[in-house]
């Protein structure tokens, strides 16, 4: 028999094996976002960018296709509140409601490239709201402006270059809404009306001095040619040039929105009707269609096509004929009902968390009621206000409040009349998440516990006793500490509702298989390419299964234990060392407790 070269060998695995490897790789984290609730809207030749309530993405019109970009992708945080395009540096500003600033830079094409994070406003000691109202630039400079004051943000060096507040009459403070430029002077529409000055490199900004009153009523504003346009609160628009103001239009509402679409072509939105100011026709005429329900922004492409941001149907544009939506799938409703409430034990009695009274209401088949609550002999709860009940694979209770976490191990003793009480775990010779708000538990394939709390995500041990991963918002792409619901699923992916949206996590534990063979376990990645610096997982074994990797020789190259259905080897030996490109066989036992090859992966470095 003719034998088949060692590098043939690997060349026709790596094919099979890329056939059949599509799973999801351990450590991945995906989001969940609504990108309905669209806010503003950015188009950029045929990229069109976009914010949402909480989500971030572009259309790309040539490829038609929406992208999604997030904290996977390298954003600071989520909750964003404005972005902004400065076209003298081919980035995007994105100011988030915290403060936080990020400088996203684009290619030739407008695609992201790097992202730059600046922090010194978000941790500033500056009081009040940090969410800026809006952003307007000026060559390399652009001004953000706030209920505080404006600040100045140099997008060349990444960074805050100055800060204005108290720009009122005699230095009194006042909140800026928008910032626009004409000739030589800077106008700010505040809460005490336009406020103006000489845009010089020798007049100071920062002194309240150097600012007048141009217009004293609350006002909104925009470039218009060589001067401005102003919108004020009882409808009025006027333009403002050359020191000479010319009255255009009186509206019977007030005007909360006036921005730019084109030369002389004005979005105008007042209250709930939207409309368009054309000044080189002298006409204004009504926006909308039957698909359009909430507008928040307009803008308009090279083609002449309006491109929207809808609060209730997303990005949405007649740039294909009719209005339609381009947001990608919003997913965020995915497991909005909870199932903690009401929980069924082995005997089948219903766990109800949040009674009248507090505690946890247990009721039987034969309608008799116990009542748990503090204080020994009574169940012993740490507090009465309980968070989330979860039944786990032991048969035991396990069940969360505002101060820790607490066992009941022998559910079924409630109505037996033994002892019923709870026991808290111990973690580091202290009461399991003892200071924690638990809001949420969840159990995994390998039993063990995934804890939301206040201050982000634990997953323990199935006992509880040992920590085995931590996320917060600073160190995961979590988009909040606040989780409020966990829930895993059969193939490891462990979905997490914060305060400010869902995402998930590819964990290390799937459900057990009660038969596995080489047809029914899964190696994912396989092939282990050179770039390749996460998890290997193998899936679909028996429960709580040991594996052997070994050689195609048989050396032994590395052992470990499954959590439920899955084992994971980080690529490398026992002795520490990136395992050598080549063929590896991996071995488990099976129900019978008999050694059998289960599968073969290929590395390749």
């Amino acid at each position: 028999m003719k034998k088949i070269p060692y590098f043939l060998l690997i060349t026709c695995l790596v094919f099979l094996t890329n056939k059949l490897n599509a799973q999801t790789p351990i450590g991945t984290w995906q989001t969940y976002f609504n990108y309905a609730k669209a806010k503003q809207v950015l188009v950029l030749g045929n990229k069109i960018y976009c914010i949402s309530e909480n989500g971030f993405f572009y259309y790309d019109t040539s490829e038609n296709q929406a992208i999604t970009l997030s904290k996977i992708d390298g954003l600071s945080e989520v909750g964003i509140a404005k972005i902004h395009y400065v076209a003298s540096r081919q980035s995007i500003i994105i100011a988030y409601t915290s403060g936080n600033i990020d400088i996203l830079s684009l290619s030739s094409t407008n695609e992201p490239l790097e992202i730059s994070n600046i922090s010194l406003l978000k941790e500033s000691t500056i009081q009040g709201s940090k969410g800026v109202n809006h952003i307007a630039s000026k060559d390399n400079l652009a001004y953000l402006s706030y209920n505080f004051g404006l600040v100045v943000l140099d997008v060349a060096k990444q960074d805050i270059k100055e800060t204005y507040q108290n720009l009122g009459d005699k230095g009194s403070s006042i909140e800026i809404y928008k910032t626009a430029f004409a000739n030589d002077s800077i106008y700010l529409a505040t809460s005490v009306g336009i406020r103006k000055a000489k845009y010089a490199s020798n007049v100071n900004l920062q002194y309240f001095g150097n600012w007048s009153t141009l217009y004293p009523v609350k006002s909104t504003l925009s470039t218009w040619q060589n001067g401005i346009l102003v919108a004020d609160n009882s409808g009025k628009i006027f333009s403002y040039q050359n020191g000479k103001s010319t009255n255009l239009i009186d509206l019977s509402n007030k005007i909360d929105v006036l921005e730019i679409l084109q030369a002389n072509k004005y979005w105008v939105l007042t209250g709930t009707s939207s409309n368009i100011l054309d000044l080189s026709q002298n006409t204004y005429s009504s926006f909308g269609n039957a698909n359009i329900k909430a507008i928040k922004d307009l803008q308009v492409d090279a083609q002449g096509k309006y491109w929207l941001a809808d609060y209730q149907n997303g990005l949405m544009s007649n740039s294909e004929g009719s209005f339609k939506s381009y947001s990608p799938q919003s997913l965020d409703t995915l497991y909005q009902n909870r199932k903690d409430s009401v929980v069924a034990d082995t005997e089948g009695n219903l766990w109800i968390r949040g009674s009248v009274f507090g505690g946890i209401l247990v009721k039987n088949s034969s309608n008799q009621q116990k009542y748990i609550s503090t204080g020994i002999g009574y169940g012993n709860l740490p507090s009465s206000n309980v968070k989330t009940l979860v039944l786990d694979k032991d048969g035991q209770m396990w069940t969360g409040t505002d101060k820790g976490v607490v066992v009941f191990d022998s559910p079924s003793n409630v109505f037996s009349g033994s002892n019923f009480d709870a026991y808290t775990p111990i973690y580091e010779k202290r009461r399991l998440l003892g200071n924690e708000t638990v809001n949420t538990i969840a159990v995994d394939g390998g039993n063990r516990k995934w804890m939301g709390t206040n201050n982000g995500l634990f997953l323990f041990s199935s006992d509880g006793t040992s920590l085995v991963s931590q996320f917060t918002e600073s160190d995961s792409p979590l988009p909040s500490n606040e989780i409020l619901y966990v829930k895993t699923d059969s193939k490891g992916e462990v979905f997490i509702r914060t305060s400010k949206g869902l995402v998930s996590y590819r964990g290390t534990a799937t459900e057990s298989t009660s038969l596995q063979s080489e047809n029914t376990v899964k190696v994912f990645p396989n092939p282990v390419r050179p770039d390749f610096e996460g998890t290997i997982g193998i899936e679909g074994l028996v429960e709580n299964a040991f594996v052997k990797i070994t050689d195609i020789a048989g050396n032994l190259i590395y052992e470990t234990q499954a959590n439920g259905g899955t084992a994971t080897w980080n690529g490398k030996t026992l002795a520490g060392k990136k395992a050598e490109t080549g063929i590896y066989l991996i071995f488990s036992g099976n129900a019978k407790g008999e050694e059998t090859l289960v599968n073969r992966l290929v590395i390749v470095k």
